[in-house]
């Protein structure tokens, strides 16, 4: 009798087990199921924003083709300045398709380099230009606060990456005034503090929860800005920082803070 139930429980030992491997196999494929389909949401978003920069510039690129177009000078710059623009903008669009692709893959390696933070402000800086191109209102400037010779050690490209992010978030949102970028070590012990403070329309209340909310479904990529800083949010816990929204910051507008450990290897 013995071997019996000795066969029934082991039975029934193997039966709760192969119910657990199939719990844990379809909820597997459920995750990798919605994974596919939220990156097929994010290439199609991403796939329709590139046409319109696209079509611009193939619409200019016609124009100038024409054997009879005659252009002044100033025709002409503005051409070149909304064909920049708008590469520009493509640019920044697989610049978010690579931060995508890195808050993914969580055990991807940094490429550690050192760099200057005021170099690299500068960059940010002339390289988003184009934002606000067309609105003399808005200026971009830097606040020096670090010497030039001071350098730093991360990957380079990633802050790179979000820093760009920020301004252009900023300059979308500034009609007036201006969007100031700046770096020090005196904000936070033994961390390298970037941040964009800019003079715009700001957050609404409503929406301050759901900034650096990492999107669970197809949904919740509708909203581009909030993508945007989603993702910018976890690249840099990827890098062993942080980023978040200064809500003590009282003047008009919206100052983000990015914060990065100052590394010792």
């Amino acid at each position: 009798m013995w071997i019996i139930w000795l066969i029934i429980s082991i039975l029934i030992v193997l039966l709760a087990g192969s119910l657990w491997y199939v719990c844990v196999l379809r909820k597997k494929i459920c995750d990798m199921r919605k994974t596919q389909r939220m990156r097929q949401v994010f290439l199609s978003n991403m796939n329709q924003e590139i046409q319109v920069p696209l079509k611009t510039i193939k619409g200019l690129s016609e124009m100038l083709s024409k054997d009879n177009l005659y252009l002044s000078k100033n025709e002409k710059r503005n051409i070149s300045d909304q064909m920049n623009y708008n590469a520009d903008l493509i640019n920044a669009l697989l610049d978010e398709a690579l931060m995508f692709t890195e808050s993914a893959a969580d055990g991807q390696q940094l490429h550690i380099e050192s760099f200057s933070p005021n170099a690299l402000c500068r960059r940010c800086l002339e390289a988003n230009m184009y934002s606000i191109y067309h609105r003399h209102a808005v200026k971009l400037n830097f606040k020096r606060e670090l010497h030039d010779e001071f350098f730093v050690r991360n990957d380079r490209h990633l802050v790179e990456l979000i820093l760009n992010k920020l301004i252009l978030n900023a300059c979308r949102f500034t009609e007036v005034g201006e969007v100031l970028v700046g770096c020090n070590t005196s904000e936070n012990t033994d961390c390298l503090t970037i941040f964009v403070e800019d003079t715009g329309v700001g957050v609404p209340e409503s929406r301050l929860q759901k900034l650096f909310t990492w999107f669970e479904a197809p949904e919740d990529m509708a909203d581009e800005v909030e993508l945007d800083l989603s993702i910018c949010y976890r690249v840099a816990q990827k890098m062993g920082g942080r980023l978040y929204m200064d809500q003590n910051y009282h003047r008009k507008g919206t100052r983000f803070v990015f914060i990065l450990p100052l590394r010792k290897d």
